[in-house]
C-alpha cells in the first residue's frame, strides 16, 4: 500500500524549528516542576566550593519516581494533547505544520485537524519516553549526565535520520504511529 501526504509534507528545518521552540515551551514547565520539587525535598545539585562545577548532593528515590512521573503526564498532555485537539503542537501551529494520518484517512468535517487519541499517544511515546527517562536519572542524580548526553544524543540523531532518509519525511516515530507531518495553510487558527 502506497502512502501519501494530502497536503504538501514538511521541510525537515521547520519540524526542527517547531520541535526546538516546543522544547522550550514545555522547559518552563519543567523548570517550574524542578522549582516545586526543591521547595518539598531541598536542593538536589549544588556548586563545588570553587564554583566550578554542580554536584548532587542526595538521590531521594520518592523525588526520582516524583520527577519522571510528573514529566512524563506533563510532556503527553501538551505533546499528544495538542495533536489530538489541534493536529499540532502551538509551535506547529504557529510554523503552519500539521500532524495528520499517513493512511490518506480524510479528515473529519466536524475536526479537520484531530488526530486520533491513539496515534497521538504512540506518536509522543515514540518520541519521548526514552528521553525524559534518560533525563530524569540523571537530573536526579541517579545517572551520568554523560550517559544522557550519548543517549539522548543519539537517539534524536536516529529520529533527525530517519526522517530525513524517508520521501514524506515520516521519521521512526511517525511510521510508529501512522503519521505524517504536512504543510498546513494559515498560522494560529
Amino acid at each position: 500500500m502506497g502512502l501519501h501526504a494530502a497536503a504538501p509534507v514538511a521541510s525537515l528545518w521547520r519540524r526542527s524549528a517547531a520541535y526546538i521552540v516546543d522544547s522550550l515551551i514545555i522547559g518552563i514547565a519543567y523548570i517550574s516542576l524542578a522549582v516545586f520539587l526543591d521547595a518539598v525535598f531541598g536542593r538536589l545539585v549544588e556548586a563545588t566550593p570553587d564554583g566550578m562545577a554542580l554536584v548532587v548532593v542526595a538521590v531521594n528515590p520518592v523525588r526520582v519516581v516524583l520527577e519522571l512521573t510528573a514529566t512524563l503526564v506533563i510532556d503527553a498532555l501538551y505533546y499528544a494533547g495538542c495533536w489530538s485537539r489541534w493536529g499540532a503542537t502551538l509551535a506547529q501551529r504557529a510554523l503552519r505544520l500539521r500532524v495528520r494520518m499517513a493512511d490518506g484517512t480524510p479528515p473529519k468535517p466536524d475536526a479537520p485537524d484531530r488526530l486520533p487519541i491513539e496515534a497521538a499517544c504512540r506518536r509522543w511515546a515514540v518520541l519521548a519516553t526514552l528521553p525524559i527517562a534518560v533525563g530524569a536519572l540523571a537530573t536526579s542524580g541517579a545517572l551520568d549526565s554523560s550517559v544522557l548526553l550519548v543517549v539522548n544524543g543519539t537517539w534524536f540523531l536516529v529520529l533527525f535520520i530517519s526522517t530525513a532518509a524517508d520521501p514524506l519525511r515520516r521519521g521512526f516515530h511517525d511510521r510508529v504511529a501512522g503519521t505524517v507531518v504536512v504543510s498546513a495553510p494559515g498560522g494560529l487558527a
